[in-house]
């Protein structure tokens, strides 16, 4: 056989594959589009997986969200950077998982910018910083604000508590618990598992789940399939589900148990209390997912999730600011509050601003500083 024989033979091999695949593309992206985007997470080595740090991206699922976001040098939501709070200044502290961050709405959409704009109605001073992180619980907030947030002094501290939170706590991924409550903190494995992290360096692949559906779709399968293969096996030991894939076993009625509860119990006290030992002041609230607001359009009852963390923090004598009786109240679908995958469109984040804003002005006030101080 001829080199030149060879070549052809290659050539059209190459020429195949490469129909193959568009044929593929094409068929995933008329049948069954997925969403698509470049790597969302950076690793940092004291808090793990966080929005990469100076990105400024677009993310796009067909028939659900199209948007674009950015991040600062710390992987805060927006570009704005912070250095020490200035003279006269007010900050407030935002911490959370992906409703705080804003998955699926523009930088200038999410319920963090709008609820600056509102509070500097009527204290120009005050800045609201986006710091949180798709995925994360109660026990990620402490670390983040134990590495970061102190230094930043904010005012005002808000965790947002979203329902799966209980078991985000429970994967025991930053601290591990003694007997007496205490918490010691652990050593980050690296941060996304062997194989994530062999995919995220592998060449072309950035690039493939920036613009393909179909691999985005043959993701998906992995992802899905790895976490049938740790449900099946009954893996719930601490931080089972960290790695390259994190599952959420709901059976309709509530995330949380009554270990999980203790666990997020702890979290919360150290969390308080370290914010108050910064020498600011901590509000929690309560964050529902759909299916409890539209359960509470029916019944008019908190949901067993947040009568949990309710009850978490009437023992520590704070109150929770749910927003479950707001997004209920509102007029419309649930569609216009929720998008078709569980987060919150522009009107809901709008909404929650206009609320919380309410909500947190007496604290501004209380914070602000009186000319005599001066």
């Amino acid at each position: 056989m001829t080199v030149r024989n060879i070549l052809f033979r290659i050539m059209a091999v190459l020429l195949g594959l490469a129909v193959a695949l568009g044929l593929a593309e094409t068929a995933v992206r008329f049948l069954r589009p997925q969403e698509i985007g470049p790597p969302r997470f950076a690793f940092h080595p004291e808090l793990g997986e966080i929005p990469v740090p100076g990105q400024k991206a677009r993310r796009h699922y067909p028939g659900v969200y199209d948007f674009t976001y950015s991040n600062n040098s710390l992987g805060f939501r927006g570009r704005r950077e912070y250095g020490p709070r200035q003279p006269g200044g007010l900050r407030v502290l935002l911490l959370g998982d992906s409703f705080v961050y804003g998955l699926g709405v523009n930088d200038e959409q999410t319920f963090a910018v709008r609820l600056e704009q509102i509070l500097r109605q009527h204290h120009p001073a005050v800045e609201v910083i986006n710091a949180g992180c798709p995925g994360k619980g109660t026990d990620y907030a402490l670390k983040l604000f134990q590495t970061l947030g102190v230094k930043l002094q904010p005012d005002l501290t808000v965790l947002c508590f979203f329902a799966n939170d209980f078991q985000d706590n429970g994967r025991g991924e930053y601290f591990q618990i003694s007997a007496d409550g205490g918490l010691r903190v652990k050593p980050l494995e690296g941060g996304r598992g062997g194989l994530k992290s062999f995919l995220y360096h592998f060449p072309g692949y950035s690039w493939l789940i920036s613009w393909s559906h179909a691999a985005n779709l043959a993701k998906a399968a992995a992802v899905g399939y790895l976490a049938a293969r740790k449900n099946e096996a009954g893996d719930s030991s601490p931080g089972a589900a960290s790695g390259l894939v994190v599952s959420y076993s709901y059976d309709g009625l509530r995330f949380s148990d009554p270990a999980n509860i203790q666990v997020t119990e702890i979290y919360l006290t150290q969390l308080r209390k370290a914010v108050q030992q910064a020498g600011g002041e901590f509000v929690c609230g309560y964050i529902p997912f759909g299916p409890e607001v539209q359960a509470y359009r029916r019944s008019r009852k908190a949901s067993p999730d947040e009568q949990a963390l309710q009850s978490i923090l009437e023992n520590q004598g704070e109150r929770c600011y749910s927003l479950i009786p707001v997004l209920a109240a509102a007029p419309g679908r649930l569609s216009d509050l929720y998008l078709a995958e569980g987060h919150w469109t522009p009107q809901a984040h709008l909404l929650v601003a206009s609320h919380w804003g309410s909500c947190l002005t007496p604290y501004i006030e209380k914070r602000r500083p009186r000319p005599e101080d001066n």
